[in-house]
């Protein structure tokens, strides 16, 4: 069985890296991973250096240009990677095409698959995200795909409303709260050590990205955010890239500038997944709007503040705050939720389920998709 899987941005291979290790393991697929988008730019910390140290194979890189992240650099780029897709899949036949997420990237290669007729599998469909343009890349997405691996039942519905058929759909549960339980972290003094960081004080790891309805209005969030951090002592405070979408270079200058104002305060273009739980695990609080507060986070028995509209949509476990993106609500929950400890019977990830990847494994190993054209279903 011919499978090519895509991965345009180092958060969504860090999601997908166990099922191509499973899938690379048996003789019965054979797996081609096409990586494109963040993973080859400078900008964003050269990602894909991580794929070659795991020893994946890459079947095809997609070099876009990603020095803008301006509405035409955007739809320029999903023109650039369709176009290329096309010319790909014209000389390579699969199977079917595995796709993660909500990305345009990912919704580039979905069409230029469905159009070649080449079976789609999504993962992380149904879910819903207010203030992104993902919310409607992700529908589009799931529109184009033939069968559904979701994180949870809310999600399901959702897909049903959207015409797909409840048998196309299975819950798994969430890719990021099942990788958590098979990964060695590394401990706050390795993790600290490596990325120099003070290991006495109090970590808070910053998520935020651009609201696309109001630009200016998450700016002015993210300053709100600067002060209430300047005034917190003895404080490690960790921000990381945001990816490649509309408005995040602005959002990278504040972030530096503001970075270098303090020895503990950091910025990284790119961590690893590795890196990247084994940071959230030995932090105090997460703070942003990004999914990993979400769907990560709540593994580890630590807050995580949801700020503004960004997420909404998306069901939270109760370790996840919602706050508004005002400076006085901002100040009060960072105080609070800094130094609570979590309640043991609140600690749990609603997303994580057992043998996540093994069941997506064994459907995949068990099941041919056709590629008979979808019918919509009526509720």
């Amino acid at each position: 069985m011919n499978i090519c899987i895509f991965s345009g941005s180092r958060s969504e291979y860090g999601l997908l890296k166990i099922l191509i290790k499973l899938l690379s393991k048996d003789k019965y697929f054979k797996t081609d991973l096409i990586v494109s988008g963040s993973h080859l730019s400078k900008k964003y910390g050269f990602s894909i250096k991580e794929i070659l140290q795991d020893k994946i194979s890459i079947k095809k890189k997609i070099f876009l240009n990603l020095k803008s992240s301006s509405t035409w650099s955007v739809c320029n780029n999903f023109s650039i990677l369709n176009f290329k897709a096309n010319n790909f899949f014209k000389n390579n036949k699969y199977n079917c095409l595995i796709l993660l997420g909500d990305r345009y990237e990912t919704l580039s290669l979905a069409i230029a698959a469905y159009i070649n007729r080449i079976p789609i599998v999504h993962i992380h469909g149904g879910e819903k995200t207010e203030d992104s343009l993902d919310d409607n890349y992700r529908h589009a997405i799931s529109k184009f795909s033939n069968f559904h691996f979701v994180s949870h039942q809310s999600n399901k519905n959702r897909l049903i409303q959207l015409g797909e058929d409840p048998k196309s759909i299975k819950i798994v549960g969430g890719l990021g709260a099942s990788s958590i339980s098979k990964l060695k972290l590394l401990t706050k003094k390795e993790l600290f050590t490596q990325l120099k960081i003070n290991p006495t004080n109090k970590t808070i790891v910053i998520n935020f990205y651009p609201e696309i309805s109001n630009i200016n209005k998450s700016i002015k969030t993210l300053k709100y955010i600067f002060k209430i951090i300047n005034d917190i002592e003895k404080i490690n405070c960790i921000f990381t890239v945001p990816s490649h979408d509309i408005g995040n270079d602005q959002f990278q200058k504040l972030i530096l500038d503001f970075t270098k104002s303090n020895k503990n305060y950091f910025f990284f273009k790119n961590l690893g997944q590795l890196k990247f739980l084994s940071l959230l695990n030995a932090s105090s609080l997460l703070i942003g709007n990004s999914s990993s507060g979400i769907f990560e986070m709540p593994s580890f028995g630590k807050y995580s503040i949801n700020v503004g509209k960004r997420q909404k949509g998306r069901i939270f476990s109760k370790t996840v705050i919602q706050c508004d993106p005002k400076i006085d609500d901002l100040r009060k929950k960072i105080n609070i939720y800094l130094n609570k400890k979590i309640i043991k019977k609140t600690n749990k990830n609603i997303y994580y389920k057992k043998y996540t990847y093994e069941n997506i494994y064994k459907f995949l190993r068990n099941n041919k998709l056709n590629t008979d054209i979808k019918k919509f279903r009526d509720l």
